[in-house]
């Protein structure tokens, strides 16, 4: 394979000159770049369009190599579209094989075998050329780090050998903040509330919706300059509830699902999970931990919110660490995933994280087996986010070994009766089941008799009694 490496400036498409209402490519490129002037689906027509006619009025098709891209750099907002005007000419006789985009000069982010195409750019990066002379690029759901330059390269066989052709031009794409795109904030004072928000320079308001597409009302209330304000307790955010904040009489011209609003597509639940402190069992005043939330988002996550009880967390991303854990510290935490893009952001909360409810324990066959058989005791709960994962058993008032979730009395002896608790313990906080009295019988010919047990009682309630739950020791 032969390489041309020279690069031939005065391109067939770089310079028109024509009258009759036909204006100059250059002039053309240089308004579709002012403010405002052309949105990014005319953007795509132009290039669709213009460009085979611009190489055709220039005499392109000419037998020269070349590529011929958009003067100065181009600009889009995060979350938005932007399509880049290429062509590219070669000497007459030679049919073109295969074409490439790169960004940063040596990632591929189109290319016919999808293989090599980089992660970040699979489903965003659409060719709208074609093998001809028609070289255009579609770019989605732009992200910061797609600030960069962008490069084209070909390759076109003739005359019994292909010769690759790698442009010395490269296109400067920046990225900036979307005016329009939401921003999620909150507060406690004087009551809870969400707020959502536009920069300056966006002319729509947003407003509140459920997930199904229902405005929230009432509650809501126009913030200062492009903010809307929603006033909602805590508490009426169920678990797994969305909320979606969408500019109204905004239209974003993006046509790809990467830059259109997710409607009332159920965004991912997220879930709180809590990483121990090595080698701990359980956790105690003074230890450290961690809560993660976890989430797979449709979009990149623009931020994370957290709440313990009623309260707002300020200042906590996808983790939230707490040092040293008081009393204080304890009690029921969600946390919240926000996506957003040009006009829309979605919020979607996770189940709220509490201690174990609902602890009981269950004793099969019964809570009066016979002298010699084995009883099963299992730590049953209603409910606990996240699942249990140490547990503790008592007998009267001393600890037993063991920490699962089920304990077998094998074999059972009179030394074994007593009144039984256990703890189930998820992180979050820990949570003490009622007593149960296991007797054990003892069969005679004169019928069955009791062994009965001498112990100090230190169960605070009767069985079927309120659960005690405490979330630090």
């Amino acid at each position: 394979m032969n390489t041309i490496t020279s690069y031939l400036p005065q391109a067939p498409c770089s310079s028109i000159s024509v009258s009759g209402g036909i204006r100059a490519e250059s002039q053309l490129l240089a308004q579709a770049q002012s403010p405002g002037r052309l949105s990014a689906l005319r953007w795509m027509e132009m290039a669709l369009v213009l460009i085979p006619a611009f190489c055709l009025l220039s005499g392109a098709y000419a037998q020269e190599w070349g590529v011929t891209l958009a003067p100065g750099p181009l600009a889009g907002g995060t979350g938005s579209c932007v399509t880049i005007p290429c062509s590219f000419t070669y000497p007459a006789g030679r049919t073109v094989s295969a074409v490439t985009w790169t960004w940063d000069r040596d990632q591929t982010i189109h290319h016919l075998a999808e293989v090599h195409v980089h992660a970040a750019y699979k489903g965003r990066a659409r060719y709208l050329g074609d093998l001809q002379h028609n070289c255009s690029l579609w770019v989605a759901g732009l992200r910061p780090g797609d600030q960069d330059t962008y490069g084209f390269r070909f390759h076109a066989a003739g005359d019994g050998r292909t010769d690759s052709w790698t442009s010395d031009l490269v296109q400067q794409l920046s990225v900036s903040a979307h005016p329009c795109q939401p921003a999620l904030g909150r507060r406690m004072e004087p009551e809870p509330s969400l707020t959502c928000s536009m920069g300056a320079a966006c002319p729509h308001r947003p407003s509140w919706y459920n997930r199904d597409g229902t405005r929230w009302s009432p509650g809501q209330t126009l913030g200062g300059t492009g903010a809307t304000e929603l006033q909602i307790s805590l508490s009426q955010l169920d678990a797994g509830v969305a909320l979606r904040c969408q500019v109204d009489g905004y239209r974003d011209e993006c046509d790809s699902d990467e830059s259109q609003p997710l409607g009332t597509v159920t965004p991912n639940v997220p879930r709180v999970e809590v990483l121990w402190p090595a080698g701990k069992a359980a956790l105690r005043g003074g230890d450290g931990f961690t809560l993660r939330c976890q989430a797979a988002a449709l979009q990149p996550v623009a931020g994370y919110i957290w709440s313990r009880g009623d309260v707002w967390l300020p200042g906590a991303g996808q983790d939230l660490r707490v040092e040293k854990a008081a009393v204080s510290d304890g009690g029921s935490y969600a946390c919240g995933v926000w996506v957003s893009g040009p006009s829309w952001g979605y919020l979607s909360l996770s189940a709220r994280a509490d201690a174990p409810t609902g602890v009981r324990i269950k004793a099969v066959p019964g809570i009066s087996p016979q002298e010699g058989e084995s009883v099963t005791l299992t730590c049953s709960y209603t409910s606990s986010l996240p699942t249990p994962n140490s547990y503790t058993w008592y007998r009267g008032g001393q600890q037993l070994e063991g920490s699962r979730q089920e304990m077998v009395l094998k074999s059972t002896t009179a030394e074994q009766a007593g009144e039984y608790r256990c703890q189930a313990d998820n992180g979050i906080g820990q949570s003490l089941s009622p007593c149960i009295n296991i007797t054990i019988t003892s069969p005679s010919c004169a019928g069955s008799r009791v062994h009965p047990r001498t112990y100090s009682s230190v169960c605070p309630v009767a069985a079927g009694g309120a659960d005690r739950r405490h979330s630090l020791e």
